[in-house]
């Protein structure tokens, strides 16, 4: 039931009424209304007071020439008392006290009202001033179905809008479902934004203005209610349904939104070549969908003349993914994914191929045939003794090496050079690479020391027989294999290091086993063999981008031909980064794939020659990576 609040004023005999609310003001109302302050009175602030009381209602009187005559800041210090004034006519103006209602905020109605009166000599007036909501009042429900299918819901009100009178005020309420109060704006273009993030982490959103049936802006004494609740198959994703009630000028708004995962894709492109992934939500069929592609135009008239392409698509557990081949450099595609009966699962999207990889831009290992070597004197914290390297002297001494080994750390007796070159058996050219794993065996040093070949440098060595390399050249093209020749003979082990991991794939007396591998890497690595944790974790290392081994495998001299083995090591891009440039090669090379942990055969020996990197062909995709 409305409550009807009467000023009582006598002027001579002149009563009036002040401020019927259509909410309850005393009662149990929420506070929808807005203030208003008179010219008087600061009309221009928009600070809300600490202790703002929309029921206490200001009143001025204001005479034919514009002049206040009488105010107060509460109607109800007039109540009762006689107030004389001459004759004429007169406004009687209401409002809130303390507030002028050009801010939004929660809880803070702003209510106003006027009205004309005449004083007359000996006359008496009886008048009732009805003070209505100023502002705009916006409730949000949340249903409690929907909160409880997602991650996150929350509502957003604003005016995105500068007001014609230039004042820089854009008003913005946020709704959360903690939050039960209503909110309150000046009349101004209002806009909803509807945000959910369902469990799956895929954001859906919305943004609708608010207006009445007819499609007008909000009026004063509207009240719009947004009802947030899920989406249904029969309602679709985003429908936004209205309803309106005339009598109270109330406007229900339900949002639908959807909980349903979206279905996500991305590319990754070289030059000639894409790898396309889309991951599809629970409601969508991935059996027998298929990505498909095609150049983008700059002519939208022509875009519907240009035949989708499809291709070949591998689908495992909802997530499809394809490599598209034969592409033209510096060209934008478009793709998309389609079900099998060609309903669009995945919008179009593109991608742009990279400059076309000129062999100019394919790079090539320096020193790749290992015939440049080298004598130099090496002094480390163990020895200074005379050290081989697998470069020419011009570029040692200019500080260019490309390729090292680990001789200086078992040089520390003598020459040992676990790591050497050899004349024969030879594929092409004249040197190869020969590395011998041997046995460091002085009076205060007893220890094995690996062979190995690796882009990058030495670090140092210690007296406890720990060193650190640094592994990694700088290097920005993408190949896809790294071809070469190797023998191996390996030797029964006969040292076992300390802390052997427990998968470790040989064991005392059992025939050792060599490594070789290959890694693109965005950074260079410092590795201390006697600390596994600086050891390279190359797959779950976001760093490495691509990686490629035959570590164990070997072929006995009697079984190679000629003495080689030829040997192609696919490098495997990683899902994830597929389409991302290296900065750094990694290349090594170990006669004892357990060296770093002082473990393997002494005498066994690894040869290599002819290492290249292969440019042309398909690349290898390391799934799920």
């Amino acid at each position: 039931m409305k409550r009807i609040y009467t000023i009582l004023l006598v002027v001579s005999t002149l009563f009036f009424f002040a401020c019927q609310q259509e909410e309850n003001l005393l009662g149990g109302a929420t506070g929808y209304l807005r203030l208003t302050v008179n010219e008087d009175m600061s009309t221009n602030s928009r600070a809300v007071p600490e202790n703002y009381k929309p029921e206490q209602i200001a009143v001025q009187i204001v005479n034919a020439e514009g002049e206040t005559v009488k105010e107060t800041e509460d109607w109800e210090l007039w109540g009762g008392k006689q107030i004389e004034l001459p004759v004429g006519k007169y406004t009687i103006k209401a409002s809130s006290n303390g507030f002028d209602g050009k801010d939004a905020g929660f809880d803070i109605p702003y209510y106003t009202g006027s009205k004309e009166v005449t004083i007359t000599a000996n006359g008496e007036a009886n008048e009732t001033i009805i003070c209505k909501l100023a502002n705009v009042k916006v409730t949000v429900n949340f249903d409690p179905a929907l909160i409880a299918k997602v991650r996150s819901v929350a509502a957003t009100v604003d005016n995105d809008e500068v007001p014609n009178d230039g004042t820089p005020a854009v008003y913005s309420l946020a709704f959360d479902t903690e939050e039960t109060r209503s909110g309150y704006f000046p009349v101004t273009k209002l806009f909803a934004s509807i945000t959910v993030v369902n469990k799956d982490g895929d954001s859906h959103s919305m943004r609708k203005e608010l207006t009445d049936a007819e499609g007008n802006p909000v009026k004063a004494c509207d009240h719009f209610i947004l009802n947030i609740k899920e989406a249904d198959a029969e309602t679709g994703n985003k429908t936004i349904s209205v309803t309106v009630d005339p009598t109270t000028h109330e406007y229900s708004y339900t949002f639908n939104v959807s909980t349903v995962p979206t279905n996500k894709s991305t590319a990754g492109a070289w030059s000639n070549v894409a790898y396309l992934q889309a991951e599809l939500g629970t409601d969508a069929s991935a059996e027998g969908a298929k990505f498909q592609y095609r150049e983008t135009t700059n002519t939208a008239s022509r875009a519907n003349e240009i035949p989708w392409i499809d291709v070949t698509t591998t689908v495992e557990n909802g997530k499809c993914t394809a490599m598209v081949t034969g592409l033209s450099a510096s060209t934008t595609y478009e793709y998309r994914l389609v079900s099998k009966d060609k309903e669009v699962l995945v919008e179009a999207q593109t991608f742009t191929t990279t400059e076309a990889e000129t062999e100019e831009k394919q790079e090539a290992l320096q020193n790749g045939g290992f015939e440049d070597w080298c004598v130099r004197s090496a002094k480390t914290a163990l020895s200074n003794k005379d050290t081989t390297f697998p470069c020419s002297g011009t570029d040692y001494d200019a500080g260019n090496l490309y390729w090292d080994t680990s001789n200086r750390g078992a040089n520390s007796t003598g020459q040992l050079d676990p790591t050497n070159k050899i004349e024969s058996p030879i594929i092409s050219g004249t040197y190869a690479a020969r590395l011998e794993s041997k046995l460091i065996n002085a009076v205060i040093i007893k220890a094995f020391a690996a062979a190995s070949l690796y882009t990058g440098s030495f670090g140092g060595a210690s007296l406890d027989m720990s060193a650190t390399i640094n592994f990694g050249r700088p290097f920005t093209s993408r190949p896809i294999a790294l071809h070469g020749y190797y023998q191996y003979n390996p030797k029964n082990v006969d040292n076992v290091g300390e802390n052997l991991p427990a998968n470790a794939t040989v064991s005392e007396g059992k025939p050792d086993q060599c490594a070789i591998y290959i890694a693109l890497s965005k950074k260079t690595y410092t590795v201390n063999n006697k600390q596994e944790s600086t050891f390279i974790d190359f797959e779950g290392d976001d760093n490495i981008i691509a990686y490629g081994t035959i570590e164990g495998d070997y072929v006995t001299e009697s079984e190679a031909k000629n003495g080689y083995t030829e040997f192609t090591i696919p490098l495997q891009y990683k899902e994830s980064q597929f389409g991302e440039t290296p900065s750094y090669i990694i290349i090594v090379c170990s006669a004892s794939k357990y060296g770093d942990y002082f473990t393997g055969g002494t005498g066994s020996t690894l040869y290599l020659d002819d290492f290249s990197l292969v440019y042309e062909g398909t690349p290898a995709i390391w799934k799920n990576k």
